[in-house]
């Protein structure tokens, strides 16, 4: 079985997993997620952090935003789409949950309508969702490539990938085109252990 087989494969295991996680299980696990990102030194040090909005049963990141638009934090989400065949993903700054819509397979995302402006810097910290990640912060996304194609032009300072623990695995073998995570945290523990 070649890599992007096993990726396949893996990823299809993975979203099964968690989306057979209860609601209830998910919000409790999202919060403790989202408050261990929020004790940390990458968060506290940022001003810019790129994140997303929860979708097929991700982990939730509203906390996350309104802890940093409460501390004066510029928050950005992605507009994704595919440009000739190719992944385009564009982050807009976000003050409001009203300016959002239903974008790209039904993902909440920015609307351009409403005021938000393109973030065109280098953020401190992407937030990115994970499907599956290894010990070595290797990490599997839904297959389209997006952040990989958006962090590959060195957009974000560090990376940060959020998890359950159940979306652990071993040895994910990395593509050329892939980036990994700086930092993976699950609901026990933050990866690599620190």
């Amino acid at each position: 079985m070649d890599a992007g087989a096993k990726k396949a494969a893996l990823r299809k295991e993975m979203l099964s997993k968690r989306a057979l996680l209860p609601d209830e299980e998910r919000c409790m696990r999202s919060k403790k997620i989202c408050e261990s990102f929020l004790d940390g030194s990458e968060y506290r040090t940022a001003e810019t952090i790129l994140l997303y909005r929860a979708y097929n049963s991700e982990v939730d990141t509203d906390l996350i935003f309104e802890r940093a638009v409460s501390d004066n934090k510029t928050v950005a989400y992605p507009v994704s789409a595919i440009k000739d065949g190719k992944p385009e993903m564009l982050f807009y700054v976000i003050n409001d949950m009203e300016q959002f819509k239903r974008g790209f397979k039904g993902i909440p995302e920015p609307d351009t309508l409403k005021g938000c402006r393109l973030f065109d810097g280098i953020a401190d910290v992407c937030v990115a969702p994970v499907v599956a990640f290894d010990s070595n912060c290797n990490r599997i996304g839904y297959g389209k490539g997006f952040y990989d194609a958006y962090l590959g032009q060195k957009r974000a300072k560090t990376v940060t990938g959020l998890a359950y623990d159940i979306q652990a695995t071993d040895g994910i073998e990395p593509e050329e085109c892939d980036i990994p995570a700086d930092i993976v945290i699950t609901e026990t523990i933050n990866f690599p252990d620190a």
